[in-house]
C-alpha cells in the first residue's frame, strides 16, 4: 500500500495513490469532534485525571501522576474500544486497585457497604507498585472496549473480584448510567457544577465554578467549513461521543451554520436516555457504525461520502460501516492526539484512505489539486 506525502505548514498529509482520485468526487462529510473539530487536551483528557484521582484519594488515599494516566489513556485510544472517556476513567482505577491486597479490597467494599461516599480515605496505602495493575489491564483490552475488560476482571482470583465488583457498584459504573457517581463525578469536573446541574437536573457534588470544558479551543477554521459545505451542497454531518450542549458551548454558531440539523448524532445524550428506552450501550457507541450510518441516511443522497476523525474506533466505525454497505472513505487526523507517530503509523497500518494533521486540510485533499 503505497502512500505518497505532501508538506504543510501543520504538518504531513499521506494519501493512499489508488484512492487519490475519489478524494474530488465527495460529495457527503461526516465529522468526529474531539481532536477534530475541538482541541481537547486540556479538557476531556484532564477530567480523566481528575476523576482517576478523585476516587483513588477517596478509596485508598493515593494518586498517580497525570503522566501515567495520560499513557494509559492513549494505549487504551489505540486499541479501538475505547472512544467514551468515562470507559477509559474506570477501566484505569479497577487496574489501579486489583493491585492491592486482598484485606485492603475488603476492606474498602465492606466499608462502602456502610457508607457510601466518604471524603475521609477508607484505607492508606504508603506503597504500592499501581505499574503492575496498570499493566495487567492495558495488556487485556481490546478492540471489544469494556467486555475485554470484564474478561480481564473475571480472571482475577475469585476473592478479589468479588471485592471489585462491590466497588464497580459503588461507581455505578457501567450499568447504572443514570446514576453513575463516576459519570456524575466526570461530569462535574468537565461541564463545572453550573453546566453539570443544567445539563443532569442533579445537585452538584464538587462545587466545581470553573470546568475544564472551558480550555477547549475550536481547531477548524470557518473558511474551511464554508468551503465543505459549499462542496457537498450543505451535506455536512457529526457524530460525537460529547452532549449537545457541549458541542454548541466551544462550537458556537457553527454547528447552525454549517451542519445539517438531521445529520447531527450526540452520543453522550443517546446513552443518558439509553436505560430509559432500554437501548444496549454498545449498539450505539463508536465503533458501532450506528451513528455514522444515521447520519450518512440524513446525508443522502449523495455519490461518495467520507468520515473525518482523529481515534482507532472512528476508522474501525468507518469500515464497518463499509461491510454493512455503505460508501465512504474514512480520513484520519492526528496533529491533536497525544502520541500522534504512534496514530499516524496505527492509522497507515489500517490502510486508510488519507492522513492529514488537521481537519483543516480536507480542504486540501478536495480541492482535487493533488
Amino acid at each position: 500500500m503505497m502512500y505518497k506525502v505532501l508538506e504543510t505548514p501543520q504538518g504531513s498529509i499521506l494519501y493512499r495513490v489508488d484512492v487519490k482520485d475519489k478524494f474530488r468526487n465527495v460529495d457527503a462529510i461526516v465529522m468526529d469532534v474531539d481532536g477534530t473539530l475541538i482541541d481537547i487536551s486540556n479538557s476531556y483528557n484532564k477530567a480523566i485525571c481528575k476523576t482517576v484521582n478523585f476516587f483513588l484519594k477517596i478509596l485508598i488515599n493515593m494518586s498517580i501522576p497525570e503522566t501515567v494516566i495520560m499513557e494509559a489513556i492513549q494505549r487504551l485510544r489505540l486499541t479501538g474500544g475505547f472512544n467514551n472517556d468515562w470507559d477509559t476513567t474506570y477501566t484505569i482505577i479497577m487496574g489501579v486497585l486489583s493491585e492491592l491486597s486482598t484485606d485492603d479490597l475488603a476492606k474498602i467494599a465492606n466499608t462502602l457497604d456502610e457508607k457510601g461516599l466518604s471524603r475521609r480515605p477508607i484505607v492508606t496505602v504508603k506503597t504500592m507498585n499501581f505499574y503492575g495493575g496498570m499493566s495487567n489491564v492495558l495488556k487485556s483490552a481490546d478492540s471489544r472496549g469494556l467486555q475485554s475488560i470484564e474478561e480481564w476482571l473475571q480472571s482475577l482470583p475469585e476473592v478479589k473480584y468479588k471485592h471489585l465488583m462491590k466497588i464497580r457498584r459503588f461507581l455505578g459504573y457501567p450499568d447504572m448510567l443514570d446514576r453513575s457517581l463516576l459519570a456524575s463525578v466526570f461530569d462535574e469536573f468537565y461541564y463545572g457544577s453550573e453546566i453539570y446541574s443544567r445539563l443532569t437536573g442533579r445537585q452538584p457534588l464538587l462545587r466545581s465554578e470553573n470546568g475544564l470544558i472551558k480550555n477547549e479551543k475550536v481547531i477548524v477554521r470557518k473558511d474551511v467549513l464554508a468551503f465543505l459545505k459549499d462542496k457537498t451542497k450543505g451535506k455536512l454531518g457529526l457524530t460525537t461521543g460529547r452532549s449537545r450542549i457541549a458541542s454548541e458551548i466551544v462550537l458556537g454558531g457553527f454547528l447552525k451554520e454549517f451542519f445539517k440539523p438531521e445529520a447531527l448524532i450526540f452520543i453522550e445524550d443517546l446513552l443518558r436516555k439509553s436505560k430509559s428506552q432500554q437501548i444496549d450501550p454498545s449498539s450505539i457507541s463508536k465503533p458501532n457504525p450506528y451513528t455514522l450510518k444515521c447520519c450518512l441516511e440524513a446525508l443522502k443522497p449523495y455519490r461518495l461520502a467520507t468520515y473525518l476523525g482523529d481515534s482507532i474506533e472512528d476508522a474501525l466505525m468507518a469500515w464497518r460501516a463499509n461491510q454493512e454497505g455503505e460508501e465512504l472513505i474514512f480520513i484520519g487526523v492526528y496533529r491533536y492526539t497525544l502520541d500522534p507517530e504512534s496514530v499516524i503509523k496505527t492509522f497507515m497500518n489500517l490502510r486508510v484512505s488519507a492522513i492529514i494533521p488537521t481537519v483543516n486540510e480536507l480542504k486540501t485533499l478536495l480541492e482535487g489539486v493533488l
